[in-house]
């Protein structure tokens, strides 16, 4: 698969006019997204992939497997590891020791569901002025993935959380977000958190407090010229629409660099 995209840099103080807009535009009401997102670097070009998962997990198969093995088995890249959280998650420890409602339960990272997310560097040469690159997704089992991800050649390297809100606009899923980072703590330097401290402790990687709106089409056949051009076509078109609210843009290639130096 291939994805096609756009992107723009939003002010803090634009966040609510451009979410009332996309509301607008799209007809619906966003939907707000929490994700804890998972580095990992290739330390290795692997061999062949063992695709048993184990712990109780069921076999990768089919056209999953097919994906996992394409992106696994070329160059050295970093991917992440997204799981989607609830803002009550955070601080759920604390609220763990206080009486919990069946809606409000702690935060368990043996039960969080994960997706693989591997993106290539965006193509160079294209006359096209969307950023397009090769991509493939694929669900992973729940709870600890490092140990599914080492046996790949996989290791971690750090975790981040993003947070904002979707929308869907006929083929284009829009995404309008911000980056926080966790406080440091050399404690995990080597895994990711069990629990996650409340939402407030989290820093913004943009101190000013920007977001970013991705406007991205993904294409099934990327070979196919007939449906790149129809999806560059949508988002020229979302880009005309709304060209008075923000500046839809490709972006650089090199700062989407995936591979591993």
């Amino acid at each position: 698969m291939h994805e096609l995209l756009l992107f723009a840099s939003v002010p803090a103080e634009q966040h609510y006019e451009l979410l009332q807009q996309l509301a607008g535009l799209a007809a619906m009401q966003p939907r707000h997204r929490i994700e804890r997102r998972l580095v990992f670097k290739a330390s290795r070009k692997t061999g062949r992939i063992n695709t048993r998962l184990g712990g109780g997990t069921q076999d990768v198969q089919g056209a999953e497997l097919q994906r996992l093995t394409k992106m696994l088995t070329g160059a050295t890249y970093y991917t992440q590891t997204v799981g989607l959280v609830r803002e009550s998650d955070f601080g759920a420890a604390a609220a763990a020791a206080e009486t919990i409602t069946d809606d409000d339960k702690a935060y368990d990272f043996e039960n969080q569901l994960w997706r693989m997310e591997w993106r290539d560097i965006p193509e160079a040469g294209t006359r096209s002025a969307v950023t397009s690159r090769l991509m493939a997704n694929a669900l992973l089992p729940q709870g600890d993935v490092v140990t599914t991800m080492s046996s790949w050649g996989y290791e971690f390297v750090t975790e981040y959380v993003v947070e904002g809100d979707v929308f869907v606009y006929n083929d284009t899923a829009l995404f309008l977000h911000r980056v926080l980072n966790y406080a440091h703590d050399p404690s995990f330097s080597s895994s990711p958190r069990r629990t996650l401290p409340p939402l407030k402790e989290l820093s913004l990687l943009d101190q000013s407090g920007s977001y970013l709106l991705q406007a991205a089409i993904t294409v099934q056949d990327g070979s196919n010229p007939g449906m790149v051009k129809t999806a560059t076509q949508h988002l020229f078109g979302l880009k005309e629409q709304l060209k008075t609210a923000v500046k839809l843009e490709q972006a650089d290639r090199l700062s989407l660099d995936t591979r591993v130096k």
